[in-house]
């Protein structure tokens, strides 16, 4: 962290000695990923609308993990700095790997990821960008070494880094596997390709962060399937659904509605009570295959939860939408046990590991946002937090 400190200090003296400012405010237009059906096949292999049992299951065979990631920036007029900390931790046995860890930011060990992206908004000379490249922690190019400057959006470069983390993190994990644990990973299985911005970006900006994105997903299914190979059972939760329009390609609960997102369709099947309003219920399951470079085939669940167990009859009540994805096809109703057991039998309506590793997270990454500012003088108003993509 200091050798960084030193190198946020050479820039703010080059300021002052008259280096040129190339800060591009295009690249903070924001950009959203989403979960299209165009390019995948969406099959349903029932329509059953079936109660989640609330009952205890036998002892578990698999110990849980969760992993999840975070980031923070600081930006100031002549600096852009994303903060990243991911981890991989269980609630059961007390196992965490962080990224980093505590002894890398203190600069005793190498640190296991790169988990900083740092884009000097000036114009560098080319020793100076040797000196961003000698740091183990920065990550200075996307996946395709396409380096990150003042004009790549700032909105790919989070979500660039947190899905590097991820990556990084299930390589790691996957050494470490006993083959009989389970994961839980926030997000799914592959990053939306689709790129949806608020104002027309070239043809050749969006060539580059789709391409960056596939890259990250074609690893991201060589990890998995590394793990899945070695008997670790790899779960992913999306807790976001107003991005993504598989329930109204397929309409399993015959609505006779269309192109509206899935949160929209779970919303519509409560109304129209296709779901039962006072209990928990699983839709599914889904099979998408995607017609693209992707050879991944994902089974999905969705689960609807009430927050309040008993609702009034003409009252809809406060509910909790997600889904639940696995790679491959796997259609049995089993797969989702272990998701039940570690939130409605726990008493959380979201896996309570994965909740715990999220709150982790963003503690990491806040700490090393503060003790960062601490070591370069930034002010603390320099600090801005992003809106997550994912």
């Amino acid at each position: 962290m200091k050798y960084l400190a030193e190198i946020v200090k050479y820039i703010r003296q080059g300021i002052i000695e008259g280096f040129k400012i190339s800060r591009d405010d295009a690249s903070r237009l924001p950009l959203e990923l989403v979960e299209e059906t165009s390019s995948v096949h969406v099959e349903i292999y029932s329509s059953k609308v079936y109660e989640i049992p609330l009952r205890k299951t036998s002892k578990l065979e698999r110990v849980i993990y969760a992993l999840d990631s975070s980031t923070r920036v600081v930006e100031t007029p002549y600096l852009f700095i994303s903060i990243g900390a991911g981890s991989v931790f269980s609630r059961l046995t007390g196992f965490a790997l962080d990224a980093p860890s505590l002894l890398s930011i203190l600069g005793l060990e190498e640190p296991l990821c790169r988990h900083i992206i740092l884009i000097p908004e000036i114009e560098c000379s080319r020793e100076f960008a040797e000196l961003l490249r000698s740091s183990k922690s920065i990550m200075y190019t996307n996946p395709n070494n396409t380096p990150y400057t003042s004009e790549y959006n700032r909105n790919m470069v989070l979500a660039e880094l947190r899905a590097s983390l991820e990556n990084c993190l299930l390589e790691n994990f996957a050494r470490m596997t006993k083959g009989i644990e389970a994961l839980f990973i926030d997000g799914p299985v592959v990053y939306p390709e689709k790129i949806v911005e608020t104002t027309p970006a070239s043809r050749g900006q969006l060539e580059v962060y789709t391409s960056s994105i596939r890259a990250l997903n074609t690893r991201r299914i060589e990890l998995i399937n590394k793990l899945l190979a070695e008997n670790t059972l790899v779960l992913n939760i999306v807790k976001r659904l107003h991005r993504s329009y598989y329930l109204s390609a397929t309409d399993p609960l015959d609505l006779k509605t269309s192109s509206v997102s899935d949160d929209v369709y779970l919303t519509l099947a409560l109304i129209s009570g296709k779901i039962p309003r006072e209990k928990p219920v699983a839709i599914g399951p889904l099979l998408v295959k995607h017609r693209g470079g992707l050879y991944v085939n994902r089974t999905m669940w969705y689960l609807v939860i009430p927050r309040r167990i008993h609702v009034g009859p003409e009252k809809l009540g406060n509910y909790v939408f997600y889904r639940v994805e696995v790679s491959g096809e796997n259609t049995g109703e089993s797969t989702i046990d272990l998701i039940i057991h570690d939130s409605l039998l726990m008493g959380s309506f979201l896996p309570l590991t994965l909740l715990i590793v999220d709150k982790r997270v963003k503690r990491l990454s806040s700490s090393i946002t503060t003790y960062f500012l601490y070591v370069t003088g930034l002010s603390s108003e320099a600090t801005e937090h992003y809106i997550s993509i994912f």
